[in-house]
């Protein structure tokens, strides 16, 4: 999979709106929803089976001024190459953190980047199963032969499940990832909060303190967010790592 994706976008939205439409053989109403993108972007445009065809849109973009990003698979980040926290410890000038198997040192003027996000997850609750109720009325009226009356259960619920994460980069591999629910907090001390949620916001807090210099990024908290980075044809459930992989890369500086 080859991802393309646009950034730093200025000038006349229409305009851009056409041009981008153009390249991509689609209609001006969805360019436009491209180029209408939060900071400038960026926005990922379109993904493609062949590389070919991914460098000739790239080229036909940079021709009409667009500034373009484009992402192999293998530029796009997976666990398999996180450091994936689960203890950490806040030193002097230092931030020390444990995963399963081994532990890293990091100096806070080091940190270009804290990318923080979350994993929403929508689900529909089955309703109870239906069931009924002794009625002494119907019992009397019916001389016994029914005795309950059937009970209207509440109409299936939808959940809206969170998890934050937050990604923290330093110049070099790898990327170190807090998620919510599998760090441990007990290096917090007596600052340690009754919820994981509280804990992990300290955590984001202490980091962003700790590291002044490092660029804040949190547009992946929210779904809305999230969408209007990936486009119609990538959802947030199951393409997140495609997001963070395309904002980290738009705002993390440019290495020779």
């Amino acid at each position: 999979m080859h991802i393309l994706a646009i950034h730093r976008l200025r000038g006349n939205e229409e305009l851009l709106a056409r041009e981008l439409a153009f390249v991509l053989a689609t209609s001006v109403v969805e360019a436009r929803s491209r180029i209408h993108a939060p900071c400038g972007g960026p926005s990922v445009i379109a993904r493609f089976a062949e590389p070919a065809a991914a460098a000739a849109s790239a080229a036909s973009l940079r021709a009409r001024g667009f500034d373009v990003l484009e992402l192999t698979e293998r530029d796009l980040e997976s666990d398999a190459g996180r450091f994936l926290v689960r203890g950490f410890a806040f030193g002097e000038a230092s931030l020390r953190v444990e995963s399963r198997s081994e532990s890293l040192e990091i100096a806070y003027s080091d940190v270009e980047l804290l990318l923080c996000g979350a994993y929403i997850t929508d689900r529909v609750e089955a309703p109870p199963a239906a069931r009924r109720k002794l009625s002494l009325g119907r019992m009397v009226l019916t001389g016994g032969l029914v005795v309950s009356k059937p009970v209207r259960e509440a109409r299936r619920a939808r959940v809206t499940e969170r998890e934050g994460f937050l990604h923290l980069y330093a110049g070099r591999p790898p990327v170190v990832v807090f998620r919510e629910a599998a760090v441990l907090y007990r290096s917090l001390g007596g600052d340690l909060a009754p919820s994981r949620a509280a804990n992990f916001a300290r955590l984001v807090a202490e980091l962003r303190r700790r590291c002044p210099q490092a660029i804040y990024d949190a547009r992946l908290a929210k779904h809305g967010g999230q969408a209007q980075l990936l486009g119609p044809t990538l959802p947030p459930q199951g393409h997140l790592d495609v997001a963070i992989s395309v904002l980290a890369r738009a705002l993390l500086p440019v290495r020779a």
